[in-house]
């Protein structure tokens, strides 16, 4: 929501008021913002989804049951429908085309590249979905209200245990903590809106001395920014937090990438690798990633990972992974492994393959 500039100071300060109001409080409301947790089935296949709303935005991660292994979705909402898409790759692609009727999602799931369609029902765990809010915040401007661009856009949005949740202000603190923000605090939509006001006035700043005859189209000259943290899987041990973070500074496009961070619920841990696998472990891991990477992009095993599409034939370890029962998982952004076209790369490794080189006292993390 962005405030007119030509309205009265006074008013300025009403304004900003009621939008900090409608941010912190819009998860209760449920409809500018909310996170669920959601059940169900594809076909006869069980599901969980983690997701959140934000305006007319909905992002969040799925994975089967049976699996673990969480992709992400992206869409919009249009009054009650929501369209969801997800890819493993530029040619790989799936949709789920549903609708949300009080705590029930269901339609369409349609995976092209199988030539397959189900039909997909998923509930609301109101109970887990309760534990937790999602706060947002968002700004929209353009240097010349007559024209399209240079334009500034700024969503910030991150979930928000509430006071029911066991753990938290540990989770809060870790998000605290993630954004250079002062821990200990049990909101976090001022600190937000203070981000979108900064940011918002630096494009005006840098953009001063622009003269509109001179900029060509305007895009070079446009800013936008969107971060967004989201739960990916969580049980009464374990938190995994995605942060997806988008910049655009001009070019030919923006630049993108999700990171992951695993939470030790029990011992109040941000776990790094090394407190997970031995280095016995870490040594074999390269080896363990071309395989997998080979297996899940159906790629035979005797290519080479050049031959496969990757910039290299070793693939790094890093620290961007996340746990679940009965795997681990890799991430890799665009240009890290591969080219932009590619997206990210997840490489999921079987909890089988690394359980002589798990530490004995996080093997628990792996169960469910």
């Amino acid at each position: 929501m962005k405030v007119p500039v030509e309205i009265a100071e006074n008013m300025k300060k009403i304004a900003f008021l009621l939008f900090f109001a409608f941010v912190v409080s819009s998860s209760y409301s449920g409809d500018p913002s909310w996170y669920k947790l959601l059940t169900g089935t594809i076909d006869s296949y069980p599901v969980t989804m983690s997701l959140v709303k934000f305006g007319d935005e909905v992002r969040g991660f799925y994975y089967y049951d049976k699996y673990k292994q969480p992709m992400d979705v992206y869409g919009n909402v249009k009054g009650d429908s929501i369209t969801l898409y997800s890819y493993s790759g530029y040619d790989d692609s799936e949709s789920f085309k549903g609708v949300l009727k009080g705590s029930s999602y269901s339609g369409t799931w349609d995976k092209p590249s199988q030539n397959k369609v189900f039909k997909f029902s998923l509930n609301d765990d109101k109970k887990q979905s309760s534990n937790f809010e999602f706060v947002y915040v968002e700004g929209k401007e353009r240097f010349f209200k007559d024209l399209e661009s240079p334009f500034c856009n700024y969503t910030e949005g991150t979930i928000w245990p509430t006071d029911n949740y066991a753990n938290a202000q540990f989770i809060r603190n870790y998000i605290l903590k993630s954004k250079n923000m002062k821990t200990g605090a049990t909101e976090i939509g001022g600190q937000m809106l203070a981000n979108k006001k900064k940011y918002m006035k630096d494009f005006r700043e840098y953009n001063k001395d622009l003269n509109r005859d001179d900029m060509g189209d305007g895009w070079s000259y446009s800013l936008e920014s969107q971060n967004i943290s989201i739960p990916v899987f969580f049980n009464d041990k374990l938190f995994v937090l995605s942060n997806f973070d988008y910049s655009y500074t001009g070019g030919a496009h923006g630049n993108y990438g999700t990171g992951f961070t695993n939470l030790d619920l029990k011992r109040k841990k941000v776990l790094t690798l090394d407190d997970v696998i031995i280095k016995k472990g870490i040594e074999k891991m390269p080896a363990l990633l071309e395989k997998y990477f080979k297996i899940q992009r159906g790629v035979p095993q005797e290519k080479t990972l050049q031959e496969a599409g990757l910039f290299l034939d070793t693939i790094p370890v890093n620290e961007n992974f996340m746990i679940s029962p009965g795997n681990i998982m890799f991430n890799y952004i665009p240009y890290e492994i591969a080219s932009y076209a590619d997206g990210e790369i997840k490489i999921t490794i079987p909890f089988s393959e690394i359980s002589d080189f798990i530490k004995p006292d996080v093997k628990d993390l792996f169960k469910e």
